[in-house]
């Protein structure tokens, strides 16, 4: 995985999410399912799905709304042993980056 490529994506994707108003629209009603959902999951993580994500770190949560209340330094070990990357930032941003980039794809097929 090359980050600095990722995060270079990342911003062009986010630069055209927030100039476009119904983009806009949707950046903001992302869920924690449609961006962790099975596909994304299973192609960068040893997880099949958020259930998996969520139960097998035995952190005591039960969504990923609860991950701000765990010991940060586990919950990072925890999905750098399970992913490519470092930290559950990273993962995160790999994961919109991911949604943003088959959002927009869909978006552009719409206006054409």
């Amino acid at each position: 995985m090359n980050l600095k490529r990722n995060e270079t994506e990342f911003h062009k994707y986010l630069t055209k999410f927030q100039s476009e108003p119904e983009l806009t629209k949707i950046l903001n009603a992302v869920t924690f399912t449609e961006l962790f959902n099975d596909k994304f999951l299973q192609e960068n993580s040893k997880w099949k799905d958020m259930n998996e994500l969520v139960y097998r770190g035995d952190f005591g949560i039960m969504t990923l709304l609860e991950v701000e209340h765990v010991n940060q330094d586990a919950w990072n070990a925890y999905v750098a042993k399970n992913t490519e990357c470092e930290t559950w930032h990273q993962f995160g941003k790999l994961a919109m980056l991911h949604w943003m980039r088959e959002k927009y794809k869909a978006w552009k097929k719409t206006k054409k």
